[in-house]
């Protein structure tokens, strides 16, 4: 199946190769003919710089853990949420902040960089990717109404399959089977759909045929 990871990672490679052209376009959309050669080099500027912190970023976070790692995340993680707001990339930034949140075990901090970058992404993709996340450490939690809520979109479209098998999980958890069941039929749809498997689905539907016919 493809994962978040492999669906958010082919946004990013979209990104850093349209990206800048595509800020330095809607900026010069707006400007107009006045001054909008000044205008582009200052975007491209800025989305440069952007690129280049996101980049270190990402090699700090696949580096070794440790608190040297931590610190040069965070320093990198609060410019790029400070200096390029409402960019992809402090929602990128956000992502990795919550990510290793995680690995420490801080999930209240990890909510925290996830319900921000929910409250600023302008990107449909990386908004559900962000309500998958935060639905998944609520689930972790037991807080299955809130964690149902963030799941409750119209169309999860390439991640439908995740989203639909984390809410017959929380489901589950409310002690609702059949809702459950019906969640996971859509979630194993869905990745038949696109040609992908997902082995735990099915046996989760098998699970619960069994328990039915008991």
């Amino acid at each position: 199946m493809h994962s978040e990871e492999e669906q958010l990672e082919s946004l990013k490679e979209w990104w850093n190769k349209n990206g800048k052209s595509l800020v330095v376009g809607v900026v010069v959309a707006v400007a107009g003919v006045g001054g909008w050669k000044g205008w582009e080099s200052y975007q491209l500027s800025q989305a440069e710089s952007a690129s280049q912190l996101y980049t270190e970023l990402n090699q700090v976070v696949l580096s070794d853990s440790g608190d040297q790692r931590q610190q040069q995340a965070d320093e990198l993680i609060n410019r790029l949420t400070s200096e390029f707001e409402g960019s992809v990339y402090s929602d990128y930034a956000r992502l990795f902040a919550a990510r290793l949140a995680v690995e420490r075990d801080a999930l209240d901090e990890a909510q925290a960089h996830l319900r921000g970058a929910l409250e600023n992404t302008k990107v449909d993709a990386i908004e559900l990717v962000v309500r998958l996340r935060l639905a998944r450490i609520l689930n972790s939690q037991e807080k299955v109404e809130e964690a149902l809520s963030l799941l409750d979109v119209a169309d999860a479209g390439g991640f439908t399959a995740d989203f639909q098998s984390l809410r017959g999980d929380l489901l589950m958890l409310k002690g609702d089977a059949l809702q459950a069941r019906e969640a996971y039929q859509r979630a194993l749809d869905a990745s038949r759909a696109t040609g992908d498997s997902t082995p735990l689905v099915e046996m989760k539907l098998d699970s619960l045929a069994a328990q039915e016919d008991a």
